[in-house]
């Protein structure tokens, strides 16, 4: 009996090293995809200005920019890499954070409303 009992306890050490193994490998493709998922902000516009004035975002997020002014404004990127429009009151505009960095912005019609986005 003590010659079988070496065998077996390799038998359940292997078994519990694959079933912890295997453990590991799911909680990480779990785990990450999950936190990793895009998600939409909302930057609201009123009293000629925009709240926040600086968002901080993971690359892949949506910002949309939601005119709840009395005015037409627009979100205009100084490097030019986004620019909404006219965003009449009440409506709204979505803009897809691809490329990491940080972008200024300000409306067309009203240079002193300014906002800053950051992608992560």
């Amino acid at each position: 009996m003590s010659a079988n009992r070496p065998r077996n306890y390799r038998t359940i050490t292997r078994a519990l090293l694959c079933c912890g193994v295997a453990t590991l490998i799911l909680a990480g493709s779990l785990g990450p995809s999950s936190a990793t998922k895009p998600k939409s902000h909302t930057i609201s516009i009123g009293d000629i200005k925009y709240l926040p004035a600086t968002l901080i975002v993971r690359a892949g997020d949506t910002v949309v920019w939601k005119n709840d002014d009395i005015v037409p404004h627009t979100a205009t990127a100084k490097n030019k890499s986004f620019d909404s429009g006219n965003i009449e009151p009440g409506a709204s505009w979505s803009y897809v954070a691809k490329k990491k960095g940080t972008y200024l912005y300000d409306c067309t019609y009203h240079p002193n409303m300014r906002g800053k986005l950051i992608v992560r």
